[in-house]
């Protein structure tokens, strides 16, 4: 990996972080349809930092699903509750942004916020591990 690679995939790594943290104040807020949008987002940013490890630059959102379902969570690198997160949030940010009278409740954006914490670490801890090794 060369330099500029590696500082876009930190510059993704953090975008990550900036989008989980705003989750968390929108959660506070009871702002829970803007929370998921950013959960989705951390995600997001997470796994295109992932994906870009591969040299992968994908630039649709449903590429980027396809592209961690066939590369990371098949093939066992990433646990399978990452992937189906990431497959729920990408679901549940389409229904917050678009659907007319919906809600989400509470809880389930609670439950969100712990497993895209754990989820964008485990990323993170292979982008790491892999970074060390180029």
């Amino acid at each position: 990996m060369n330099e500029p690679e590696i500082v876009l995939i930190r510059y993704r790594m953090e975008r990550s972080k900036e989008a989980l943290s705003a989750a968390r104040l929108m959660y506070e807020k009871e702002h829970h349809n803007d929370a998921v949008n950013r959960l989705y987002y951390s995600c997001f940013y997470a796994v295109i930092a992932l994906l870009a490890t591969e040299g992968i630059h994908p630039s649709k959102h449903t590429a980027v699903r396809s592209f961690l379902n066939k590369n990371w969570i098949r093939t066992e690198k990433l646990s399978k509750k990452t992937g189906r997160l990431y497959n729920t949030l990408f679901d549940r940010r389409e229904k917050g942004n678009y659907g007319d009278y919906f809600r989400f409740n509470s809880d389930d954006v609670k439950d969100w916020l712990k497993s895209v914490e754990r989820a964008t670490d485990e990323i993170f801890q292979i982008i790491e591990q892999q970074l060390s090794e180029s």
